[in-house]
């Protein structure tokens, strides 16, 4: 782990949901009706990993993680970050193929799923090589389509 990377904090969060963009924030009150600070910090209570992103200088621009799912030896993966994070793209897609492997090291399986409207994370989580294999109408509290994506760990 390094700078870009560290382990979330309750400031983190608190400093990072007021100022996600609007898709993800869309995506957190459709998924579970509740508002992004609520969801996330449930996310840093359930996750057996979660990392803060930041810029080259420091600058807190996303969160990600892994919480156990129901399914065994599956991981639910989640990412949700502020439109700072399209300052710093390229570095972002760089790192990205590069942290995937800690964040997969416990889980056979990561799968979740994604707001249909998330044009986004859908882009990025093919160039990551997940596989949507699902896409659900009405999903979630508000009854939106949702893609239901997965990675298998390379064993």
């Amino acid at each position: 782990m390094d700078n870009y990377l560290t382990p979330t904090t309750v400031d983190d969060i608190v400093y990072i949901a007021p100022r996600l963009r609007e898709a993800d924030r869309q995506e957190c009150l459709a998924a579970t009706g509740r508002e992004p600070l609520t969801v996330l910090l449930d996310g840093l209570r359930i996750s057996d990993l979660t990392f803060t992103l930041r810029s080259p200088e420091g600058e807190r621009i996303g969160l990600l993680g892994v919480a156990p799912s129901h399914l065994e030896g599956a991981g639910a993966i989640w990412l949700c970050a502020t439109t700072d994070i399209y300052k710093y793209q390229m570095a972002f897609l760089r790192r990205s193929k590069e942290f995937l492997p800690l964040l997969q090291k416990r889980y056979l399986v990561l799968h979740n799923c994604v707001d249909a409207r998330n044009t986004v994370h859908i882009k990025w989580l093919k160039w990551m090589g997940f596989t949507f294999i699902n896409k659900h109408e009405h999903y979630g509290a508000a009854r939106l389509p949702f893609y239901e994506f997965v990675r298998i760990q390379n064993v």
